[in-house]
Order: structure tokens, then C-alpha cells, then sequence
């Protein structure tokens, strides 16, 4: 039973499909920083390439691993990798292959792996060129790693490679970056993404949507016999609705505080605003829920505004201007008659029982609106009734028309 585990294993394409899954992550983390002008695509010139603005190509090749070392981490990457030569080859075919003099002064090539580097005699030899720019070190050191390994398959690679001619292979080294320990590539893409909306919770739902659609249009256009490359311009026209979420109305998210009720509820100003123009009567039950409404909405203005930093200073400041004008606006319609009869000389004591009847039509008016945070969807009336109490709680709204001189102190 071992050994046909052992064979079944060696027919599953689970590394291979990771391999590929890889090459397309890494180009998805490419195409987060493309630009006007430039274009990216994927298995068209290379794994990944990108065609810059200056007329020039960057050739990525993303090779990926999982076998561990004892550490755990992902193996090293050796002097006799077979991805590290076999690319190497392959780009000094494409060399070759193209008879135009200046092919290595417009293409760069850059290796990815999620290889580890633990002294790599060939990546020391190509960083020490790129300060002394003596290739005859580099050709030693190919033809020294050639002697060392019988495979034949990596001995061509080492072949093909040296027998670049020396200008050529100063072209090449010069224009080689080989980039090991790029791991964890899928959250290096929810960082760039974090770093360009600034709201972790906005990352996980973009990487999702954004990462979905890229997979869905590069098997359609491939299945399509058409090249998957995207110009920095056709991306934001193509997937820019997957970043629309940050811009999106949406509710913000609610939490369960505990609610700490003061000793004395009727002393509160909210209150005692309330029973004055008759809405509320000492001893109801409604004194203890219009204060939790008021501290659940407080609990959460304090987390959305000064924990979470959901909301901004002006957001803040539109909302509660707005809040206040909306109160405004009925409190001055209500009580237009009030004020015109005191106008023309009555007492307010003579119209008490009228004022605190539109005290309570003023505050089941205002009960009805469902106030909402720029940016976000509304409140509900809970949390908007909350809004209000604490407003007048605060003494910046009142109900009864002489409410000022009955409660602000100098």
C-alpha cells in the first residue's frame, strides 16, 4: 500500500498547479503597481513581462517550491537548481532567437522564487560582477558548476548559457536580478492593497473580488486564443469596479458594549427635557430605554470614530451639523405660531400647555429620522433617536420653545 501511495503522489499535479498558482499571484502583485503606459501580461512573452513606457520589457520567470528544509522554510535554492539554469538557458534562447542588436538593451530579466538563498556560489559571483563587471569570473564559476553534476539536462543548460559571446553575457548579467525568499506572496498582495485604501477591513473583500475577475478574464481570453495582457489603462476601466467596495455605501459595523446605566436616570438632562414638556412621565419605563439608546449610539460613535478611525474629523462634524439643522428646521416650524402670539405680547406662561404639546410633536417628528454618517449607510432610528438624546443631553437641541433660558447656564 505504501509504494502505490507513493506512485499516486508522483501522478498528482498539486506542486505543479501551486507552481502556476504562484506565477499568478506574483503577476497580480505586478499589476497592483501598474501605470499608464505600461502594460502587463501573463504567459505571453514570459511567465509574466511588463512593457514599459521607455520601450523597454522586464521578463519575470516565478518559480515556486514546496519542499521544506529542515527549518521548515522553503528549500534552497542551489548552484545546480534546475528552475535557476533551465531559465537562464531559456532566456539565452530568446537571446539567440532574436537577430536585432539591441534585444539586451531593452529586455531586463528577473528571476522570483520562494526559494530560499543560503550561499549560492553563481548569485555571490553575478552580485560581485555587477561591482567589478568581470564576466571571466562569471564563466569560470558556470564552467566550474558544470564539472560538478553528471545530469545531463543541467549540463546543457550550463552549455548554452557559456557560450554566449563575452559582450552578449555582460549584456545579460547586467540586465539579471534573481529575487529568492519571495514567499507568502498572497499577503504581500493584501499589504499593497492595505497600502493603497489605508482600511484593513476594505483588503479582504478587494483581494477576493479583484483576484476572482483577473482568473475569470485570463482563462476566457486565453480559452479565446487571445494574449491576457492588461494596460495600466484598460486595468482601472477592466477591474476598477473591484475597488469599488471602498467607495461603496455600507453600514458600519456594530459591536455588543455593555451598557453601564447611570444611578440616577431622571437627573439627566435628556430626561428632564422630556418630562418637562409631559413625553415622559417620573418612574416609566421609557427613561431607561431612551438612556440605553443614547449610550448604545455613544459606545459606538467612540468606537467607529476614535478607536476604529471609520469616520473623519469632517465627517463627524457634517453629521452633527446636519443632525442639528434637520432639528432646526422643524423646531422652527413648529413653533412659528408660538412665536409670532409672544410677538404681539401674550405670556409664554399663558401658552405652556400648547408649547409642550408641540414639544412632543417637535420630538415625534425628529424620533422618525433615520440619520446616516457620510460615506455609510443609515444609522437606523435606534441609533438615531441615541444621536438626538445626547445631543440634548449636551444642551445643543431642545424641545420646549423657551428650552435655552429653562436649562443653558451662564
Amino acid at each position: 500500500m505504501a509504494g502505490t501511495k507513493t506512485i499516486q503522489e508522483q501522478h498528482t499535479a498539486g506542486p505543479q498547479a501551486i507552481g502556476f498558482d504562484y506565477q499568478f499571484y506574483y503577476f497580480m502583485l505586478l499589476a497592483l503597481d501598474l501605470t499608464f503606459g505600461q502594460k502587463i501580461g501573463f504567459e505571453v512573452k514570459d511567465d509574466v513581462h511588463i512593457d514599459k513606457e521607455d520601450g523597454t520589457t522586464v521578463l519575470y520567470q516565478a518559480k515556486h517550491t514546496i519542499i521544506k528544509n529542515s527549518k521548515g522554510n522553503p528549500q534552497n535554492l542551489t548552484d545546480l537548481d534546475t528552475d535557476l539554469w533551465k531559465t537562464l538557458s531559456n532566456w539565452v534562447d530568446f537571446i539567440n532567437a532574436d537577430k536585432s542588436s539591441d534585444f539586451l538593451k531593452k529586455h531586463t530579466f528577473i528571476l522570483v522564487t520562494n526559494k530560499s538563498e543560503n550561499n549560492n556560489d553563481f548569485i555571490t559571483t553575478l552580485n560581485t560582477f555587477k561591482e567589478d563587471n568581470d564576466s571571466d569570473k562569471v564563466k569560470l564559476k558556470i564552467a566550474e558548476l558544470g564539472n560538478k553534476t553528471q545530469d545531463e539536462t543541467l549540463k546543457k543548460y550550463f552549455k548554452n548559457v557559456s557560450k554566449l559571446s563575452k559582450s552578449k553575457l555582460e549584456l545579460f548579467l547586467k540586465n539579471l536580478t534573481i529575487e529568492t525568499g519571495e514567499d507568502e506572496i498572497i499577503d504581500k498582495i493584501k499589504k499593497r492593497i492595505l497600502e493603497k485604501h489605508y482600511q484593513e477591513n476594505l483588503v479582504e473583500p478587494i483581494f477576493e473580488k479583484l483576484s476572482s475577475n483577473l482568473n475569470l478574464s485570463k482563462y476566457l481570453e486565453i480559452k479565446a486564443g487571445q494574449r491576457f495582457e492588461i494596460s495600466g489603462e484598460d486595468f482601472g476601466k477592466k477591474f476598477g469596479k473591484c475597488f469599488k467596495i471602498a467607495t461603496d455605501i455600507k453600514p458600519l459595523p456594530k459591536r455588543e458594549f455593555p451598557v453601564l446605566l447611570p444611578d440616577d436616570l431622571e437627573s439627566q438632562i435628556f430626561i428632564q427635557q422630556l418630562l418637562d414638556i409631559g413625553e415622559v412621565q417620573t418612574g416609566s419605563n421609557d427613561i431607561r430605554n431612551y438612556t440605553t439608546q443614547m449610550l448604545k449610539f455613544l459606545n459606538h460613535f467612540t468606537y467607529w470614530s476614535e478607536e476604529e478611525n471609520f469616520i473623519l474629523l469632517t465627517d463627524i462634524e457634517e453629521f452633527k451639523n446636519n443632525s442639528i439643522l434637520i432639528w432646526i428646521n422643524e423646531f422652527k416650524a413648529k413653533y412659528r405660531q408660538i412665536e409670532r402670539q409672544i410677538n404681539n405680547g401674550y405670556a409664554i406662561e399663558d401658552l405652556e400647555d400648547d408649547i409642550k404639546n408641540l414639544g412632543v410633536d417637535l420630538v415625534d417628528y425628529i424620533r422618525k429620522q433615520d440619520l446616516s454618517i457620510p460615506g455609510y449607510s443609515d444609522l437606523g432610528i435606534e441609533f438615531s433617536n441615541g444621536h438626538y438624546y445626547a445631543l440634548s443631553d449636551k444642551l445643543e437641541i431642545g424641545w420646549h420653545f423657551d428650552w435655552g433660558n429653562k436649562y443653558k447656564k451662564e
